[in-house]
């Protein structure tokens, strides 16, 4: 190949400031794992993932746009190149013809996925899912998905089921019971009002025909608003002061 022209200098050095921050952003990932005790938070292992996330996106695209360029690069060394001890190891990998095992496992596997599954295996997902929701539903309506505990765990005692919690849930059917009761002191209270509107029987007395004659309460006489009605409409249309009774 001929020498490398400025741009495609400036394309492989693109692509190794990529590589060079999806390496970082691994290598933390790793070392926070590996010296956090306990485990770091979620938090800041989504922001981890999401960091290396866009790593690999960057790194991906950057390769996919110039596959042409790098998969026609080979490297030698020149005879500036230091053949020391030291760079060694980094002359075989540059020279290395095939890929690491490792990395080749990885390829294959990726490889093998992304070709899609066979028939057989589509076949029998298109069941998983013909199955799962009908299933789902069957399941749904043999427990009681709106209180503290399920039908199965009251049939075996509330007070053996283990929650994780450290405070105790209370049993559903007792809420109930006091809602019902909530409901039928309300009733009684409703129905009190009621019968305090009814007229109320003071006495009794036999007429001089036969038979009984009650004596009644007189309910008290709704008091007349001072202002009439059609004042009030006058002096909101009119403007009109009412007169007083």
């Amino acid at each position: 190949m001929a020498t490398l022209t400025q741009d495609q200098i400036k394309t492989l050095e693109q692509t190794r400031q990529r590589l060079t921050q999806l390496t970082r952003s691994l290598g933390s990932l790793v070392a926070s794992l590996n010296q956090s005790d306990p485990l770091p938070s979620w938090t800041s292992l989504q922001s981890q993932a999401s960091i290396i996330s866009n790593n690999l996106l960057s790194a991906s695209e950057q390769l996919s746009a110039n596959q042409d360029l790098l998969s026609s690069i080979v490297a030698y060394p020149g005879p500036e190149y230091p053949a020391s001890t030291q760079a060694r190891s980094t002359l075989e990998q540059l020279l290395r013809t095939k890929l690491d095992p490792r990395v080749d496992d990885w390829v294959g596997r990726g490889r093998t996925q992304a070709s899609g599954v066979g028939d057989s295996e589509a076949a029998d997902m298109a069941e998983l899912w013909a199955w799962a929701p009908i299933e789902a539903n069957q399941e749904a309506r043999r427990r009681n998905w709106g209180g503290n505990f399920t039908l199965e765990e009251r049939e075996m005692g509330i007070e053996n089921v283990v929650t994780g919690l450290k405070r105790e849930l209370e049993d559903d059917d007792d809420e109930e019971d006091e809602e019902d009761e909530d409901e039928d002191d309300d009733e009684d209270r409703d129905g009190g009002n009621a019968a305090e509107g009814e007229m109320e029987i003071v006495g009794a007395h036999r007429r001089s025909g036969g038979g009984l004659e009650f004596d009644l309460a007189v309910p008290p006489k709704m008091m007349a608003p001072e202002v009439p009605l059609d004042g009030i409409l006058r002096f909101m249309t009119m403007g009109q002061a009412p007169k007083q009774r």
